[in-house]
């Protein structure tokens, strides 16, 4: 699931496939609570004086998020970042990722499954514009050295990235080769490499190639699309890295020829599948490259002729469910609309509005979290300025629910960025001006929460607990969690019972069960009821050489009787065997035991009494074993 050329959320990718095995199966409920912002928004950038704008938003597979914007320093523009740890509800404090001295702007973000963190944008080195990287090392704080990824010589622009399930970065953007046309170029940085490779062109040369988009399958096959003149119009284009390869296989044409194409976007599905966008003559169309194949199909329209539609956004669910969205003029104004081809259909729905009509709508972002909930912002006018809104379609359900304004009124806000953590949380940011400068917002949306309900089966009895706690049942059967937690289970049983098993949610057998939550979960526990255990001596007899006994039985189990006496040896007391003898019972009722009584014992019986002690045990037929304890006097024989 790569959400967006302006998100990199290749580590949510990573979490998916591997839940992939137990979620594709699975229906997922929607959520009962609705989608709850954090309201008012916060400022990241530092303020009042200098302008910040472009923000891009990316979260790691820990739930710790990056947003990086560029600001200017009063002398020029440069990258800045702040984080948010896993856990934590504020960000850290503003870092400067590009150098002073030179603007640096089109900042992009990108998160490995590591946490690795590596943040790409191009900085004038005074003569032109070259493409840069800075990494935060999985585990570490602080971001590394700046590098040059392009070449100088050259403006190079527009760089995108992305990270594969390994850890492998590539990185994509369009330069200049001959000072009047642009060729797209990628650089990679293979996994557990700290360097990245040179750069390799990817369109050809000969008419200017711009817009590139890159996205990585859960395989780490890389597909990098393109817009591309071909003398007399632009084309969508494409190259491919299979899995495994060093090497990008040739580039080719998406769009018909003919006709003006612009706007690609690129997505991969955890399955393979890849979903390319543009818009072509103003209309919306997308082509996909099923799974297991190497060739896109034809394209097909998504938006309807007769009106503009441009600057489309796709993203692809864990079940493999693809929705795009952009704007499109309905004669009075922009609006936000959608299309969605369901999991396991070839065919888009109809188009549907997002944005209220009325007033101008631009720049939707798109991202869908690993239970397949989409959320979807854009900068709507509302008459006086423009406020970014959002809007939801939950897990499970067909329809969007209804915009939802998340920056404050009274200035512009623009350029809107979403991306939606493991946990269902989604951060939105974007640029919003001010009576004197323009700051960096974020408002970021509650977790998923899905309810685990446990039931109780079987005729015993007993109380199951649950790590996080919430889980008391006793008590609370059922308590909310968060989208991806892991639960997990512990039964005890009460006495006279057994806890004899899990079922439900993939638990089995009488160990701890662990429930991974990727929707409402419901576990059953089995208690059984053990047989009695309760029985009843009626009497021990001493005899000349045995003790007799006679038990009662409530059912069939194994009884052993133990006879022991008490000697002082040394100083020390010390207990000898009497007898030793037991009985398998078949029914319940009266039992007689006779116990033996030792030669030792019958001489010393000759000499004085003797006090026994007499311990009964009996253990019911799959139960649990239950002992008494008696005294008796072995009487002198003379």
């Amino acid at each position: 699931m790569i959400v967006s050329r302006k998100i990199s959320v290749q580590a949510i990718t990573a979490l998916l496939a591997a839940f992939a095995a137990v979620v594709l199966l699975a229906a997922v409920p929607a959520p009962a609570a609705a989608v709850d912002w954090s309201l008012p928004a916060t400022d990241l950038s530092d303020g009042p004086a200098n302008n910040a704008s472009s923000p891009q938003v990316a979260v790691g597979v820990d739930g710790a998020t990056t947003v990086v914007w560029s600001r200017s320093n009063g002398s020029n523009s440069i990258v800045q970042a702040r984080t948010r740890a896993a856990g934590s509800g504020t960000f850290g404090g503003v870092v400067d990722l590009s150098a002073a001295g030179q603007n640096a702007y089109d900042v992009q973000v990108a998160v490995a499954v590591d946490g690795a963190t590596t943040v790409v944008w191009r900085r004038s080195n005074g003569s032109n514009w070259i493409v840069q990287a800075s990494t935060r090392p999985a585990g570490s704080g602080t971001f590394g050295g700046v590098v040059d990824l392009s070449a100088a010589g050259q403006d190079a622009d527009y760089p995108q990235v992305a990270v594969g399930v390994d850890g492998a970065t590539t990185v994509v953007w369009q330069r200049r080769n001959d000072g009047v046309n642009w060729i797209v170029q990628a650089s990679t940085r293979p996994a557990g490499s700290s360097t990245f490779g040179a750069a390799v062109d990817l369109s050809a040369t000969g008419q200017s190639a711009v817009d590139p988009q890159v996205a990585v399958g859960v395989d780490g096959a890389t597909t990098v699309v393109w817009t591309r003149n071909n003398g007399s119009n632009d084309i969508v284009q494409a190259r491919t890295r299979p899995a495994g390869s060093g090497t990008f296989s040739g580039a080719v044409d998406l769009s018909a020829a003919g006709q003006h194409a612009s706007y690609p976007e690129v997505a991969v599905g955890v399955d393979g599948a890849t979903a390319v966008v543009w818009s072509s003559n103003y209309i919306v169309q997308a082509s996909t490259r099923p799974v297991g194949s190497v060739t896109f199909g034809g394209a097909v329209d998504l938006s309807v002729a007769g009106q503009s539609a441009v600057d489309p956004e796709v993203a692809v669910a864990v079940d493999g469910a693809t929705t795009v969205v952009w704007f499109r003029w309905n004669g009075f104004n922009q609006i936000v609309q959608a299309s969605t081809r369901p999991a396991g259909s070839g065919t888009f729905g109809a188009a549907v509005d997002l944005s209220t009509p009325g007033q101008h709508a631009f720049g939707p972002q798109i991202a869908v979290g690993v239970d397949g909930a989409t959320t979807v912002v854009w900068r709507r006018s509302n008459g006086s300025n423009y406020i970014v809104q959002a809007s939801t379609r939950p897990a499970g359900s067909v329809t969007f629910g209804g915009a939802v304004d998340l920056s404050a009124a009274g200035q512009n806000a623009y350029g809107a960025q979403v991306a939606v953590g493991v946990d269902g949380a989604a951060t939105v940011v974007w640029q919003r001006d001010g009576p004197t400068y323009s700051r960096i917002q974020e408002s970021t949306s509650g977790a998923t929460m899905y309810s685990l309900t446990l039931t109780k089966s079987g005729a015993g009895s007993g109380l199951v607990s649950s790590s996080p706690a919430g889980i008391d049942c006793g008590l609370v059967c059922s308590y909310p969690f968060s989208l991806s937690s892991s639960v997990t289970l512990t039964a005890s049983p009460a006495a006279g019972s057994s806890f004899t098993g899990w079922s439900g949610s993939g638990c089995s057998g009488t160990s701890t069960c662990t429930v991974t939550m990727l929707g409402a979960r419901a576990v059953d526990a089995k208690f059984t009821k053990l047989p009695s255990n309760k029985f009843t001596i009626k009497s021990v007899k001493p005899g000349v050489k045995a003790l007799t006994s006679t038990i009662v039985l409530p059912g069939p189990g194994k009884l052993t009787q133990i006879v022991t006496r008490s000697v002082k040896k040394k100083s020390k007391t010390v207990k000898i065997a009497v007898c030793k003898t037991g009985k398998k019972a078949t029914k319940a009722g009266a039992v007689k035991l006779t116990c033996k009584l030792s030669s030792a014992t019958r001489n010393a019986l000759r000499k004085r009494s003797l006090r026994v002690s007499v311990k009964t045990t009996f253990t019911p037929t799959g139960g649990l074993l239950a002992s008494k304890t008696k005294t008796v006097t072995l009487k002198r024989k003379r």
